[in-house]
């Protein structure tokens, strides 16, 4: 099941419904979540952990807590339970965490260090031990770009398999950051592997192509009109040749403009229990 928040068909019909046009060829069922203030589901509603245990982290995150407005926009993420059931939901919101900030598979879940900026009442390896118990995974700390006010895994790496990563194109943007992420994943995975484009000055758009949105029967990548599209997806279909003949584009320029990509304003939930979960 792939969740969007009911906001969704308002704000960004053209990629809303593409995505729900290309789950439904897929037989993935989707549906809305009602009574969210924003978007960006992947960052307030629960993480799964395996099969049908989900964890609730607290969202509050600070860079919606400089204006009344931005406040306004904090979704009450306790309506999870209309849709999961309280009896599979460990309540850990004492713990402030966004989702997109959460990466994982294969015993390993990547974040950023802006964790421990938003959980400053923590000693760092207190919450590094809390968090290692909650996912049962070990957890790689990547440094906090600054620069991006998120600090979000989800536009940066993604895991493909127990030895393989797959970086953004970030050594287009900023060279010395890619290599300090590189040199962190390179302790941890065999393949660390980077999206790379032609042009000299890629598309302002290309850092999103790693923000997917992957289920079990179809990965989808963002599409912007642009060369980098059919580069983005020639370089991930080689590298992930299980999903061959189910990797799609969807036009996500209505989303794009909100600052987030396809894995932020989707909730992904499955149904197989004790699974590895992505």
């Amino acid at each position: 099941m792939v969740y969007f928040s009911g906001l969704m068909p308002e704000r960004c019909y053209k990629t809303f419904k593409g995505l729900e046009d290309i789950l439904a060829r897929y037989g993935v069922k989707s549906e809305l979540i009602e009574g969210t203030k924003d978007i960006w589901c992947r960052d307030y509603m629960p993480v799964q952990i395996m099969g049908n245990r989900f964890t609730l982290f607290r969202y509050e995150p600070d860079y919606l807590l400089d204006t009344d407005e931005h406040k306004a926009s904090i979704t009450d993420n306790s309506l999870a339970s209309r849709y999961i059931g309280t009896s599979y939901l460990h309540d850990c919101r004492h713990i402030k965490l966004d989702g997109g900030n959460i990466i994982s598979g294969y015993g390993k879940v990547i974040m950023t260090s802006k964790v421990f900026e938003e959980n400053f009442n923590y000693a760092p390896l207190k919450l590094l031990e809390q968090l290692t118990r909650i996912f049962g995974a070990e957890i790689i700390i990547l440094p906090w770009d600054a620069n991006e006010i998120y600090g979000h895994t989800d536009g940066i790496v993604r895991i493909i398999d127990e030895d393989t990563v797959l970086m953004t194109n970030y050594t287009q943007f900023d060279s010395d950051m890619a290599a300090r992420f590189r040199r962190i994943l390179e302790a941890h995975f065999e393949n660390v592997h980077e999206l790379s484009f032609k042009a000299v000055k890629p598309h302002k758009y290309s850092w999103a192509y790693i923000n997917w949105l992957q289920t079990d029967r179809v990965l989808i990548l963002p599409k912007f009109g642009a060369p980098e599209d059919q580069e983005a997806y020639d370089q991930i279909s080689r590298l992930m040749p299980h999903y061959k003949s189910r990797i799609e584009m969807v036009d996500a320029t209505d989303l794009i403009r909100y600052e987030g990509g396809l894995n932020c304003a989707s909730w992904t939930v499955y149904d197989t229990p004790n699974r590895d979960l992505p």
